[in-house]
């Protein structure tokens, strides 16, 4: 209140000393008559920021499933030979039940030292002595991601990867293509962005005012919730397995969600 007072009397002083110099021209203050007075025009913006998330749910129709082969040895090219040979007769019984070359990929690929401990300190065998050399081994692992299309054949492609000596068998992720994706994600958008709008109007009609128009929106935030199956697997299973059973998974529906931030401009 101070500031603006202050203002207004410097405004004042700075009109009378305009109105003395137009005076000492002869002026007879005809023309200060004939000016206005000044006036300033403010303008608040107004708006209202508002969030919501929209969800919906759909079949899945892409599987991803993680398979390996594991190998070990007193050195690491053994391990690397065993590998290679065991990883293609995966790769192979994979594309011979019909998967595509690029629904197989390689997704880890290691050959790591390792030190037996416990022999080591039974046989008084100190770390980092030359006869420590004696008690490493080697031990890899070549794992593959498959994409499965046809969410049916899930089981069949786990079978056909234990029949081409995977050692594991890991989770099932059951998600959605990009296409199938993009659909559900435009209707979630849709459900998100009527959300936001209905909930702005309630806090306009609220507060006494209304909605002019949507000037900033943001798409960002959402995602997809794939099911995941874990599948248990061992080895030494199949001697228990019934001849001919198919391992079954069930997928579950997938999620896909999409988040909005809307600013409403607001009168």
């Amino acid at each position: 209140m101070q500031r603006r007072e202050l203002l207004a009397a410097t405004a004042g002083a700075a009109a009378a000393a305009v109105s003395g110099c137009l005076g000492m021209d002869g002026n007879d203050g005809s023309a200060a008559a004939q000016t206005g007075t000044p006036t300033v025009e403010r303008r608040t913006s107004r708006s209202i920021v508002v969030s919501n998330t929209g969800e919906t749910r759909g079949d899945p129709d892409l599987a991803v499933l993680h398979v390996g082969v594991e190998a070990s040895g007193d050195t690491a090219g053994d391990v690397r030979d065993e590998l290679a040979t065991r990883a293609e007769e995966l790769r192979q019984a994979l594309l011979d039940f019909g998967l595509e070359e690029d629904a197989v990929t390689t997704e880890d690929f290691h050959i790591r030292e390792r030190h037996d401990r416990r022999a080591m300190e039974e046989d008084g065998v100190r770390p980092g002595s030359e006869e420590a050399d004696e008690y490493v081994t080697y031990r890899g692992t070549h794992a593959f991601r498959v994409e499965v299309a046809a969410i049916d054949d899930v089981g069949a492609v786990i079978d056909a990867a234990v029949d081409g000596g995977a050692d594991q068998v890991g989770r099932v992720t059951f998600t959605l293509s990009d296409e199938k994706r993009a659909t559900l994600r435009e209707e979630a958008l849709r459900g998100a962005i009527q959300g936001a709008r209905d909930e702005a109007e309630t806090v306009a009609d609220e507060i006494g005012a209304s909605i002019v128009e949507a000037t900033v929106v943001d798409t960002a935030g959402g995602g997809v919730t794939p099911v995941e199956r874990e599948v248990s697997y061992a080895a030494d299973a199949a001697a228990t397995e019934t001849p001919g059973a198919s391992t079954g998974v069930e997928p579950g529906e997938v999620t896909v969600s999409a988040s909005v931030q809307v600013r409403y401009a607001i009168e």
